[in-house]
């Protein structure tokens, strides 16, 4: 396991909730929508396993009832029903070595002790005949030097007989589809030290003797088939690590007597084995093995971390990469878990997610007491469910494995921690105390107090969720949620989700099941729900199953109410199959491949590099655009490692090279003359597409084992791509956007037609014709593309009427269209409302000038607008009507016709933090180290950096934050972190897009130490910019803070103007809604223009079966007004004043109105 202290960082980094009650009101429910995607699916999932190391070790001799009570809650069908077990070959400290380590760590080898030293032996001690401290440890490399490990004598196969009752009590059941064997550390006349715990503390570093290499890795093979055969069972995999590059193994040494202190504070066997070391040894097991009788092959290296794993392994050779079969990673520390996956899918080895564990402070908001220890705490409960998901979603492994589940009831207590799912003291039986914890007793305790029982907590019923439902032979799918796990069920029929609700809102979840090809009638959800428990029935609301829930067959999705603080398992059941959709490629189809960032086009140049760029405009443009995926393997179209060999159409192949191919983390992408059937041979042309969320793709080189990423996260078009390392955010379940791709399938772009134009103009003015026009295409618009106009007759624009201009082209894809323009040429008649929104407090000349110099100006009935140069009155406007929220109208003139300025005036609202508050802004930078990307300096994470790093130095660099709305900006505060830069200087863009300074000027002594906060004349913009000098060096920064305060949301869902057939509805008054018109047909083209521009209109118009058109204004703040215009038909409605409500043509009297009826105008 790793050193609590890691665990303890990640309990720190949970957020505090805002305090409120637990248990949220229905109607303040979150919405929350998942979904699955089954296009996703990966191996068979292994299944959910523990270590059995100490707790095994502690209880195998309790009482038989009390033991069958802790191995039902560990490994029964109600308890957490684990199907995968690693046994732990101990390594065993010398025989006169007096036990320092915690109750239950000391696992004992599996080498024989020798009492009594004989000719050619010596005795199996540490220290001097005398007890005394030899330096020299002589002993210590005798007993080495004479210990046979291919003699059998050399090995006790009575050993450990506590953790073998569990071995083959769970033999027995058979309830163990995989056995893994591994090590903590070495025997201790294998070590530097001569401690199985580590170096000592004053010289930490590695542990292993190298003369002693051979000799572990055969004493592995070897304690391995005792086991076997001993017990009954047959080992899969070994690993003769554990956590052997963390840095935390270490012996504490007692100066006084120069031996450890045996006051128990160490915790366990550990020993540092470096990546060189780590090599050599697994050679030496692989060369074991084949000589043994076992048929385990080699799983590696249990590192604390993806990161440190990743270190790890590119410190292998070639043959010792060949020689692991199966990659086992922890996730003490959760960066670089992408690096992992990826490495899995290009070596095609198995992951496990083999140890992890912790505990998560409980939380007010929730419910909880603030300490570790409380077993009622709902905080462990979901802190452990948030890693479950987020290692399955982003490590994508092929089995989760806990540490252990079982922990010391008496140090976690005392120690006020909350480690583990399930508690019994560790100390029950000691000799005339057995039952009892003989810590509790010294303690003073009374029998009563001290007697030993098994307990639970919070963390035992949240993950049952997921090993209760995810089981072996399901398969694991990603979701678009990012606290979400989903899986199909085994045999293709129905899924499994996992979501956990971690605020103290409730939410209504609405689960899409579009991505599925098969939804049965019936089909259905049903909740199983895991809320806090009352201490003293602590698992009262564990694994609650709720009432089933119809699936919607129509909209594909079924909506269910999930409690504040809890963990639900979804099963989802009459589902299967996938969704023509659902899979971004298939074999044999050629594709545009977009950035997400950029927009722009993966595009393979003439020199064999590739880049970014914009769509090309002809059939030469696009080719080098167009990607052909070919699998490398026709079987199992749908699964999430798939290979395939990407061609451009002249035939080229894209390769890859770098990443795990030279150790790095970046790597150049290239076009090459390979032909198909090479390609499909060689790894470095072959790609992977993977993601972590089922509908944002990333495309992984399979030799590489790192992603094609636009270079230094650019977006401009020329820009080279290359590989770095996938990235992307645990909070959103979202990769980088400069690595993420959408795929627009060449066959989807069959050509249906272009979008009609419409223009309007003066009497005697030729309008000017567009030069392009809107493709509509089968999967939506396309790219603007050129067209070319029919000349019309000059004298067609003398005189009022409608021209209609024909026009044609061709697409890129050689796919020809007609056009057609529709002129309206005549006088203005009228003009649209604008308005513009300020904060309270403007002054009369800053909106003065901030006001639109033209408004939309109709031309007869055209439904085109041209703009009108304005004229606005401001007498009516004061400074006192500006200083509370409210509106002011402002009356002008455009071509002699009304014009309407309405002015919203709002509140200000303070910002903190606008780039972390404000999810639309983007980040980026001029230049970027691997995955520092710029968006990390935007998370509240001060562990995250943006970086600009490399070998030789930088002068300098940029990062940009651009904003979708305006921000009066006043102070930046910049956090750097590992190497400040030599100064900054901050810059704003103005309305134009300008870069110009703001006027703190150049900031210098900046620091590590603490953040420095930058203060400026307030600026209103939409960018930010921060310049770095760096001069031959690097800086790296963990959070840019950009303060300042933005305009509120404007409420006004009013209607300035309404239109039927593009004539003014009479007597409209914004505050009236419902109206009624004459009109010729029963389905009038019905339009609104709302008095502030930037709420939005949507009209759901009249139909013959309902006369009723809908218009609904939606202002910024979500504030909504719904209008209705009833439109009536024939000469009866001409009656009972009906004449009046006609917009067009506008009659005089009821006669006018049946004539025109009768007349059939």
């Amino acid at each position: 396991m790793a050193v609590l202290a890691a665990a303890v960082t990640a309990a720190a980094s949970l957020a505090l909730l805002p305090a409120t009650t637990p248990q949220a009101q229905a109607n303040d429910a979150t919405a929350v929508t998942i979904t699955p995607n089954p296009a996703t699916r990966g191996e068979a999932f292994e299944g959910w396993g523990t270590s059995l190391v100490w707790f095994a070790n502690a209880t195998a001799g309790y009482s038989p009832e009390l033991r069958e009570e802790l191995y039902q809650k560990v490994f029964g069908e109600d308890g957490l029903n684990l199907n995968i077990a690693r046994y732990n070959v101990g390594g065993g400290n010398a025989s006169d070595v007096a036990n320092y380590l915690n109750d239950g760590s000391a696992v004992e080898g599996w080498w024989k002790p020798v009492a009594e030293a004989q000719p050619g032996q010596p005795a199996s001690n540490l220290y001097n005949p005398d007890g005394t401290v030899d330096k020299t440890q002589a002993n210590k490399l005798a007993f080495l030097n004479a210990w046979n490990p291919d003699d059998p004598a050399s090995y006790d196969p009575d050993a450990d007989k506590n953790q073998r009752w569990w071995v083959e009590r769970l033999a027995a059941d058979q309830q163990i589809t995989h056995w893994e064997a591994f090590s903590n550390s070495p025997p201790w006349f294998m070590t530097k030290s001569g401690y199985v715990s580590g170096q000592v503390n004053t010289a930490k570093g590695e542990n292993l003797l190298p003369e002693a290499e051979a000799k572990f890795a055969a004493y592995m093979r070897n304690a391995v088939e005792l086991l076997e055969k001993g017990s009954g069972i047959t080992v899969d995999t070994i690993d003769p690590f554990n956590e052997p590059n963390s840095g935390y193994w270490g012996t504490d040494i007692n100066a006084a007597t120069g031996k450890p202190p045996t006051t128990y504070t160490q915790k366990q066997e550990g020993a540092l084995i470096y990546p060189a070391a780590q090599d050599r040894v697994t050679k030496l097991l692989a060369a074991e093995l084949k000589k043994g009788t076992t048929d385990a092959v080699i799983s590696a290296m249990d590192e604390t971390d993806p990161s440190k794993f990743m270190t790890n392994w590119n410190g292998y050779s070639q043959e010792a990469k060949d020689a692991v079969a199966q990659l086992n990673v922890h996730t003490y520390g959760t960066n670089d878990r992408r690096r992992v996956r990826d490495l899995a899918g290009s070596t095609d080895k198995p992951l496990w997610m083999s140890e992890v564990g912790g505990f998560w402070t409980g939380n007010p908001a929730l419910g909880d007491s603030t300490s570790g220890w409380d077993r009622s705490n709902i905080t462990n409960g979901l802190g452990i469910a948030g890693r479950m998901v987020n290692d399955l979603r982003e490590l994508d492994p092929n089995a989760w494995v806990f540490w252990q589940p079982v922990e010391d009831t008496y140090k976690q207590e005392k120690a006020d921690k909350g480690w583990g799912s399930i508690y019994i003291d560790f100390d029950c039986n000691y000799e005339g105390r057995e039952g009892f914890s003989n810590r509790r007793i010294n303690d003073g305790a009374s029998l009563e107090q001290a007697k030993c029982k098994v307990l639970t907590n919070q963390k035992y019923n949240t993950t049952r969720n997921f090993t209760h439902y995810i089981r072996p032979g399901d398969f694991l799918i990603q979701n678009d949620n990012a606290k979400t796990a989903s899986a199909l069920r085994a045999d293709g029929n129905g899924a499994t989700l996992v979501h956990f609700n971690d605020t103290p809102t409730a939410e209504k979840v609405t689960i899409d099941l579009s991505r599925f090809g098969s939804i049965a009638p019936g089909a259905k959800v049903t909740p199983v729900v895991t809320t806090k428990s009352p201490l003293d029935d602590i698992e009262k609301n564990a694994l609650v199953k709720g009432a089933p829930v119809a699936v919607d067959t129509a909209a594909k999705s079924a909506t269910l109410d999930v409690p504040a603080a809890s963990v639900v398992t979804f099963l989802v059941d009459g589902v299967s199959g996938v969704s023509d959709d659902a899979a971004p490629v298939q074999d044999g189809h050629s594709y545009h491949l977009s950035g997400e960032a950029s927009g722009k086009y993966l595009t393979g140049r003439s020199n064999g590099s590739a880049s970014i760029e914009e769509m090309g405009t002809d059939a030469a443009g696009v080719a080098p655009q167009m990607w052909t995926f070919n699998a490398v393997s026709t079987e199992d179209e749908f699964a999430n490692g798939r290979r395939w060999v990407l061609t451009n159409k002249d035939g080229r192949v894209l390769t890859g090279n770098g990443g795990v191919l030279n150790g790095s983390q970046s790597g150049a992408a290239s076009l090459s003359t390979l032909t198909l059937e090479q390609a499909k041979a060689t790894p470095s042309a072959q790609w992977i597409v993977t993601t972590e969320n089922g509908k944002q793709w990333s495309v992984v080189n399979a030799g590489a084992a790192i992603a094609l990423q636009v270079s230094g996260n650019q977006t401009a078009a020329g820009t080279s791509v290359a590989l770095a390392s996938s990235t992307g955010a645990t909070a959103t379940a979202l990769a980088s956007p400069h690595q993420a791709w959408a795929f627009t399938d060449i066959a989807d772009l069959k050509l249906l037609g272009v979008s009609p134009v419409e223009l309007s103009t003066p009497v005697g003015t030729p309008p000017v014709l567009p030069a392009t026009v809107t493709p509509v295409y089968e999967a939506g618009p396309g790219k603007q593309l050129a067209v070319t106009w029919a000349p019309v007759d000059p004298s067609s624009w003398q005189k009022a009427g409608k021209v209609t201009v024909y026009g044609s082209g061709v697409d890129p894809y050689g796919q020809t269209f007609e056009a057609v323009l529709t002129v309206t040429v005549g006088s203005y008649i009228a003009t649209d409302p604008v308005s513009v929104t300020v904060g309270t407090g403007s002054s009369v000349a800053s909106i003065q000038a901030l006001a639109p110099a033209s408004v939309p100006g109709q031309i007869a009935d055209g439904p085109a607008r041209n703009p009108l140069a304005v004229t606005w009155d401001w007498s009516t406007v004061s400074a006192s009507s500006l200083q509370a929220p409210g509106t002011v109208t402002v009356p002008g003139t455009a071509d002699g016709l009304p014009a309407t300025l309405t002015i919203i005036v709002v509140d200000r609202v303070p910002v903190a933090n606008i780039c972390k508050d404000d999810p639309t802004t983007t980040a980026t930078a001029s230049y970027t180290e691997g995955s520092y990307i710029a968006k990390n300096t935007c998370d509240a994470n001060a562990s995250t950096r943006w970086s600009n790093w490399v070998s030789g130095g930088r002068a300098g660099d940029s990062l940009s934050y651009a904003f979708s709305r305006d921000y009066t900006v006043s102070s930046v505060t910049v956090t750097s972190a590992e190497k400040a830069a030599a100064s900054l200087k901050l810059q704003y863009q103005d309305a134009s897009g300008t870069w110009k300074d703001t006027s703190a000027g150049t900031i210098t002594g900046l620091s590590i130490s603490s953040p420095t906060t930058v203060r400026f004349d307030p600026v209103t913009t939409r960018g930010i910019r921060v310049s770095f000098v760096t001069t031959a060096s690097y800086t790296k920064v963990a959070e840019v803070a950009i303060t300042g305060s933005r305009l509120a949301e404007a409420g006004n869902a009013d209607l300035g103007r309404l239109l039927v057939n593009q004539a003014s509805v009479v007597g409209f008054d914004p505050a009236t809604t419902d109206y009624r018109v004459l009109s010729t047909s029963a389905t009038p083209a019905v339009v609104g223009y709302p008095l502030d521009t930037n709420a939005k209109v949507t009209v759901q118009h009249s139909t013959v079966e309902n006369p009723t058109a809908v218009i609904t204004v939606t202002a910024p703040d979500g504030t909504t007004k719904v209008y209705r215009v009833t439109v009536s038909t024939g000469k009866d409605a001409c009656k009972s004043d009906g004449w009046k409500t006609s917009p067009s043509p506008v009659f005089t009297n009821q006669g006018q109105c049946v004539s025109s009826f009768a007349a059939g105008k």
